[in-house]
Parts: structure tokens; sequence; C-alpha cells
């Protein structure tokens, strides 16, 4: 029986080719696209499942409210909290602690910069790496020692064996290899290259190493355990709140409560995916990645489906009457249903044999695109192929399944006679379904738009300075090895170039933004404080940057009491500030001239604001508003964030007079410097890159169905149609009210779609909007022409067919009559 379907299916589908392409292509295109987000989504959802006990580890995370309201949502620990949670769980099995650094790393004629992991020993038994060299047992135990991965270890030994060698960082120790680990697969988390034992941190930094008593301090370290029993999980979740209350230091008491600290454990295997991002506010970004990317997916299948669902009924007259001879013959409702439903399968299936070999060519622009690492080849593995197949023999299915249930419904009568498309409820059933997959359309062409004048008003926002022509270097100064390099003879020679007009320094590097600490004004008490992003910088920082002084002056090596010194501060002392007037809003520091002299605290040292600045966002319209900097400080320090603003017309000597400085300064370490237009660009691009180009290309993916779709419609529509326009143009109809007649029809459910699309394409685009601290606007303009686009592309889709059945000679027409 079921080969006597796929006969029959064959045969139809050799019927009429130009349909079966139609249908066959729109279905491939679906196919193509929501089988790639299948296998990214499948992707995402393996990362650190290699892990052996994966399901059992989990991430201790912290969340806290500023005083502004905002809740932060931390995947670090205060560490304070580790030992108490250590002591009131003795349902944790492991527990350990790691941090996160960069330096410089040194073997003979090699170094080069590499970020790092300080971790616990017990961190290399939690997570299982595979040593090909060394024991995790005791790899880390001893001071001085470290592990590498297997690439890294060729970056630094080349073909020598590494064990045992040393490796010295920033000048400051000397550490031996004592194992070597296979480089992790890129569904990981944590990017690992190496890790030193906290032994060696405590040795260089002291005791307190990783091991503050501090309950609200964070200072980047995150913390790891296994908990084998789900149900020991739970019940320490629930008992989080009072773990705070019972253990919190006295001393520490009020501030934890004031800004509400709790606690909570995170699966290895949701990481990936976590909105918990350092110590910030959630950062859904990954998220909302993912989720639009499944969205344009969905709907562009979705959109397939619907195509080949309205192409189905435009058929119905045609296979109505083999639906009646077979049902005169003694066919069942069942047999119609699987007759039809085996050739969606069919098509479905000859859509899979043309999609493959352009997913195969895709994948690799696809992984680029959104930072994935799957293969081809792991479509065809045990677990992702059933899947995929089930996935397709879905689409197959759904697709099907309307035309196949109408047809199958037919009256053998009705059938046998001709009615026409399957009567009114078909038309309105096909005319629905345009206008469904048309608002799909319009709503990711407006979307995809959005998006892109986000992007646009993203590179253009006045962020307050001038980002030309500012060059970022990173001195790579370490405070703990201040003999390592003549830190001020370095920042006099490179100030020794006509082409430097500005080099100012600061505590970070722009996109950062510095600290972010609870400050008060010095008439509030302590429990009034609220969180503010803070940078330490020099007098030369404001020029360089060119930032505008709008009230009161800049630093000044004239009033040397504005300076933090080189070590220790006295509390007693008052210092320095500029503010911006974002700041003397939040402190209520009345206008920005009144603000000039108003003391502020943070912890227990003083500052005096001499002068305000403009509002500036050193990380753009990315940042969140509530860290973008607001208090720049004073400091004599050495910082190793060197800003400096070049002459733009002798750009090529200055950045060589910077290399030529650096070279001889520093020939231990290559030069690590930016213009900070690119990293400001750079990060634009990857923080909206791939939902831009997945926006883009659903748009067109859609557009393009839609219209394939809708062609289909009028030629197969006007066919049908063919008597009736003889008999208009006997009765004197001309051409041209003929043509307007047909292309109405088709153009009705089109307009209705656009007016849906608009009103659900301006809550996307909002929505989208909201997740950035400078949103764009969206021009109504966007939309009337998205509209008048899609209706001209709908006639002319549909001109050319309607053209011709207009035009065509009557007596033709209407001979067999």
């Amino acid at each position: 029986m079921f080969l006597n379907y796929l006969i029959v299916a064959l045969r139809n589908l050799r019927k009429q080719p130009g349909f079966t392409a139609i249908k066959v292509l729109s279905l491939s295109l679906g196919l193509i696209c929501s089988i790639l987000v299948l296998m990214h989504v499948q992707y995402t959802n393996s990362y650190d499942k290699h892990f052996d006990n994966y399901e059992n580890i989990y991430r201790v995370v912290t969340s806290l409210t500023s005083t502004s309201g905002q809740r932060i949502d931390a995947s670090l620990i205060a560490e304070g909290i580790f030992n108490p949670l250590l002591q009131d769980y003795g349902q944790i099995e492991e527990a350990a602690k790691i941090n996160q650094g960069s330096g410089l790393f040194v073997y003979g004629d090699v170094s080069a910069t590499n970020e790092y992991w300080w971790v616990t020993p017990e961190f290399l038994k939690i997570l299982t790496f595979d040593f090909i060299q060394g024991d995790s047992e005791t790899a880390l135990v001893e001071p001085n020692t470290v592990v590498l991965t297997q690439s890294t270890a060729r970056k630094y030994f080349g073909p020598e064996d590494p064990m045992g060698k040393v490796l010295t960082i920033d000048n400051l120790a000397g550490l031996r290899v004592t194992g070597v680990i296979r480089d992790l697969p890129p569904n990981t988390h944590i990017d690992i290259e190496i890790m030193i034992g906290s032994p060696t941190g405590q040795q260089i930094a002291g005791e307190n190493f990783m091991n503050s008593t501090a309950w609200a301090g964070f200072g980047g370290t995150m913390a790891y355990v296994v908990i084998s029993d789900p149900a020991s999980v739970e019940a320490i979740r629930a008992d989080f709140e009072n773990f705070v209350e019972r253990n919190v230091p006295d001393t520490q008491r009020d501030f934890v409560q004031r800004i509400d600290i709790t606690l909570d454990l995170e699966p290895l295997a949701d990481l990936q995916l976590s909105p918990r991002q350092g110590f910030a506010v959630a950062d859904y970004s990954r998220t909302l990645v993912l989720g639009g990317l499944v969205t344009f997916a969905a709907l562009i299948l979705l959109s397939s489906c619907i195509n080949f669902a309205n192409l189905s009924l435009a058929q119905m007259q045609q296979r109505g009457k083999e639906t009646g001879v077979r049902k005169t013959l003694g066919a069942t409702r069942t047999d119609l249903l699987t007759q039809f439903l085996v050739e969606s399968m069919l098509l479905t299936l000859l859509a899979l044999v043309v999609a493959l070999p352009v997913i195969y060519l895709a994948i690799g622009p696809y992984n680029a695109l959104t930072g994935t690492a799957f293969t081809f080849a792991s479509m065809f593995g045990s677990s992702q192929a059933l899947v995929i197949m089930l996935f397709v023999l879905a689409t197959g299915f759904l697709s099907g399944l309307v035309p196949a249930l109408r047809m199958s419904r037919f009256a053998p009568t009705d059938a046998i006679s001709g009615k026409r498309d399957g009567g009114r409820s078909s038309r309105m059933v096909r005319s629905g379904l345009t206008v469904i997959q048309f608002t799909f359309a319009v709503i990711l062409v407006i979307l995809a738009i959005g998006i892109s004048v986000q992007v646009r008003y993203l590179n253009e926002i006045d962020i307050g300075f001038n980002r030309s022509n500012l060059v970022v270097l990173d001195a790579m100064y370490n405070p703990r090895n201040p003999e390592q390099f003549n830190y001020d003879a370095l920042v006099d020679e490179l100030r020794q170039h006509p082409g430097i007009t500005t080099l100012g320094k600061a505590q970070s590097a722009p996109p950062n933004n510095g600290g972010f600490n609870p400050w008060r004004h010095s008439s509030q008490p302590i429990e009034q404080a609220q969180a503010v992003s803070h940078l330490g910088v020099d007098e030369n920082y404001v020029d360089a940057l060119q930032l505008q002084i709008l009230a009161g002056r800049n630093f000044s090596q004239d009033f040397p009491a504005d300076y933090m010194p080189n070590g220790q501060p006295d509390s007693e002392q008052t210092f320095g500030i500029l503010v911006t007037p974002a700041a003397v809003e939040k402190f209520g520091l009345g206008s920005i001239e009144e603000a000039i002299d108003e003391v502020l605290i943070i912890g227990s040292l003083n500052f005096r604001v001499v002068g305000v600045v403009n509002d500036f966002r050193l990380s753009g319209g990315m940042e969140d508003t509530m860290q973008s900097t607001a208090i720049l400080r004073a400091t004599r320090q050495p910082m190793s964030a060197l800003l400096i603003r070049i002459d733009p017309l002798q750009r090529a000597s200055a950045l060589n007079h910077i290399d030529t400085v650096w070279a001889r300064h520093r020939p231990d370490a290559p030069i690590n410097r930016e213009f900070y237009e690119q990293t400001f660009n750079q990060q634009i691009y990857e923080e909206t890159n791939s939902i831009n180009r997945a926006a883009q290309f659903a748009a067109f993916i859609t557009i393009v169905i839609a219209a394939l779709g809708l062609y289909a419609l009028a030629f197969y529509s006007t066919e049908r149609r063919t008597k009736e326009i003889g008999v208009r143009k006997v009765l004197g109809a001309s051409a041209r009210s003929i043509v307007e007649l047909l292309t109405l029809d088709f153009i009705k459910p089109v307009l209705l779609a656009c007016v849906l699309a608009s009103g659900l394409a301006y809550l996307a685009t909002s929505y989208y909007f909201q997740q950035f601290s400078a949103p764009a606007n969206l021009s109504l303009w966007v939309f009337v022409l998205v509209i008048a686009g899609t209706i001209i592309l709908s006639i002319l889709t549909v001109a050319a067919q309607c053209v011709r059945t207009a035009t065509s000679d009557p007596v033709k027409s209407l001979r067999s009559e």
C-alpha cells in the first residue's frame, strides 16, 4: 500500500514541475536556516558536558542591590563567604576558587602576554582535565608551579619537553611546569590556557590573596562546588538567606543587609547562557542572540510551511477530481490523508537533499558569525541525526496537514463537478495564510532595518569625547614589581615627539570604566552610599580625551593636595576629584557650579570636587548607564593605561616613535597598542554583528519565499479564471480593468498583512532598542517605505501573469464552451 502511495505521489509531483520546484525551494530555504540554528542550539546545550560529573558541578553566584535600585547579578563571590560555606554545608564534596589575571610570560627568547587563572589546587579535582603529563592531585599544590595546555606549552617551549622547565611571570616569580593538559574543546564556558596555583599568589601578594574576609568585596574570584545530591542543592539554596544572616561578621552586617546580598548555585551546563558576566547588571545578550536566531529560523520555516500549504490549497480543484474519484471507488478519509501526507513527506525529503550541500557550505560562515564551532559531520552523530530527521519529518507533516485535511473532506460530488478552488472557505484559508506569511516577512524586514539603525546609531553616537586619533597603549606596569622597567622614563620619552599632542594616564583602559563602589556625600549617612564608577587618572587625562571642563578646574600639579600618593593614602587628607553632571544629580549637589568644593566619601577616604566635566561613555551605548564613569580621581601612582592623542598629519611618524620607544624600554614584551576607535567599533561589531546579519538574512529569505508563493498563486489562480476573463473581455472589459481586478485580489491580503505587521514590528523593534543604554529611534518613514516596497514587490510579482491573462485571446479561452 505504501508503495502505491509513493508511486501516485511521484506522478502528481511530475505533473506540475513548476509548482513542485517552488515548494521544494521554499522548504529547502526553511530547512537550511532551521537546521543550522538547531545545530547551534544543540552545540550550546553541549557546553561543559565533556567534564566528568558535570551534572553535579555548580558555580556559587551572588546578587546584590545597589542604592540606585538596580540589581547586580555577579558570577563572582565575596571571598569572605567561602570558608563559612564549607563549614555550614557538609553536602559540598569539593570546592575551589579561581581568579583571572593577565601577565607577561618569558622563557628564553620567547615572551608573550597571556591570560591565566589563579586556582586553588582543588579546582583540578572538580573539572576533570585530561592530563598528558603530570598529575591533577599534586600539580598545583606547591608554590611556583604552573599547568599549561598543550598548545600553550608549544607556544613557549616549542618541541622541548615542558615538564620541569621554568616560565617567568612579570619578572616576579619562576613557575615550574608540573602539568600539561589537553587543549579544552571550544564548547567550554571558561577559556583556560595557563593555571597557576593560589599558593604562588599568596607567596607573591600575601596570605590574604584570594582569601579575604570581606563579605561585600568583589575582586574577581569565582567559586565552584560539587554536590551530588539534587535534594541537597535545593536545601542549600533554600537556606542561603539564613546562611548570610548567621555568618556575616557584625562589623559588616549593616552594609551586607543594606545591599541585600543573596547567593545561588548555577549548574555548570547552564553557565554558557548565564546572564551573570563578572560584576554587573544581568547581561542577556547571549540569550537574546540565540533567541533571535531561533525566532528568525522558526519564522522562515513557518513561512515555508505556509507557502507549501497555500500552494497545495490552490491546487484543490485539480486534485479535487482525483479525490472525488478515489472516494467513489471506496477510498476512506484515512487513505486520502495518508496519500497527501506521503506527498508532503516526499517533498520535504527532496528539500532536505537540496538543503544538505548548502548547509555544508554555510556552516563555516555561520560559525564565524555566531562564534560557534560545530561541523557538518556533527549532523550525523547518533543523537543529532535522530533529532534532525524527526524535525524534518515533523516539518513535512505540518506542511501537508492542513491541505490534506481539507482535500480529504472534499465531497465527491463537488469534487467531480469541478467546484472552483474548493469554495469560498478554501479561498479564505489561502488569503489568511498569505496574510500570515507576508506579516512575518514585513516584521522581519522592519526589524532588520531597526537593528541596522541601532548599530549605526551606536557607531555615530556622541560619547562625550573625541574617539579619533586616540591610541591606547598598555604599559604592562605591575605594581608588585615596580623595578621591572623604568616607567617614568618610558612615559617621558613617549612625550618627546611633535606628533604626540597629549599623553594621559588611567588605571584602566577604555572601554573599561574603572571601579564600581559605593560613594556618598559628606552630609549623608553611610547607608545612603550609592554605587558609582570611578577611575584613577592624571592631570593629562582630560586633555587626552578632549573632555570639556564645565565648571571649576582640571587637576593640576600646582595643587599637590589633588593627588592620591603612590602608596597607602592618608584618611585624614582630602583629595581632588572631577565629577560629571550625572554624578552631580545623583548626589544632589545642586548646579554644576554649586558642586565645586563639595566633599564625597568612599570608605574612609574624602574627596573634594574641584571640577565638573561633561558626561562621557567609555563604552559608548553598549554599557549600562549605571556603570558609565562618573568620578575621576587624581593619583600619582604609575598607571598601566596610557592614552596618547596624536596629530593625524604625523600619524605614521608618531606610531613609529611609540614602537621605537617601547622596543628600547620593554624589549622583553610585545607592544600592545590600539586605536580606541578600532576597539570601540570592534566591541559594537562583536555585540551586534550576529543578530544584525541574521535579521537581514531572515528578512531577505522570508520575502523571497513569500514572493515565490504569491507568484505561484497568481499563476494558478489566473489560469483557473481564464474563461471568466474571456467572458469579461467579450462583454467589453478592457485589459487594464481586468489587470486591476486580478491584481487587487492578490494585493488585499498583502495590505492587511502590512497593517498587522506594522504594529507587531513596532513592538519588536522597541524591545530590541531597550536592550541598549543608548537606544535609537525608528522613523515612521521606515514603516511607510517598507509597506510601499512590499506592495510594489507584490504588484510586480503578480503583474506579469495578470497582464498575460488579461491580454490573451478570449476566443481561445472560450473555445471549449
